[in-house]
């Protein structure tokens, strides 16, 4: 699979959470998605911050937003192509929303004050885990595809 294909693929599927995605089409639209927030964020500092406009984010955040359903949906069909359920990416996004919960109720998210005892335990323990849940979906959109046809359906790239 190509980079122009890949890149076809998921924007074609960008609601499509069934089916399979080749890890080719995944790290293709992972270089695609990083290149372009990149783009939007330099876009931003040219147009925002050296013309002194604004401290907003524009260009940004309407890239994330562009992007979101279709990186959600590779992801997911990535995840059934190694034959895992992609409820997997649910954990991910529940501990990363802990972690800012519980940054937020402790007031480690303000500057200048400094979290101690059972507040900077808990802010270490959602960090640590949503860290290593991060790390486990990086192993797998790593692992190669699972050969022939899965719960989750064929292999549409097997033997190519």
């Amino acid at each position: 699979m190509t980079f122009v294909e890949a890149i076809g693929e998921c924007f074609f599927n960008f609601m499509n959470f069934k089916g399979r995605a080749a890890r080719a089409e995944y790290w293709w639209w992972a270089l695609f998605f990083c290149v372009v927030i990149l783009v939007a964020f330099a876009l931003d500092i040219v147009v925002f911050f050296i013309l002194g406009s604004a401290n907003i984010l524009p260009f940004l955040i309407v890239t994330y937003i562009a992007l979101f359903f279709p990186t959600l949906s590779v992801i997911v069909r990535r995840l059934h192509d190694t034959n895992r359920s992609g409820w997997w990416l649910l954990l991910f996004y529940a501990l990363n929303i802990l972690t800012t919960i519980a940054a937020f109720l402790t007031g480690a998210m303000n500057p200048g004050v400094q979290v101690s005892g059972a507040g900077a335990v808990l802010v270490a323990v959602t960090a640590i885990l949503t860290l290593a849940c991060l790390i486990v979906l990086l192993i797998f959109m790593l692992l190669p595809s699972n050969p022939g046809n899965n719960r989750y359906g064929p292999n549409r790239y097997a033997g190519a």
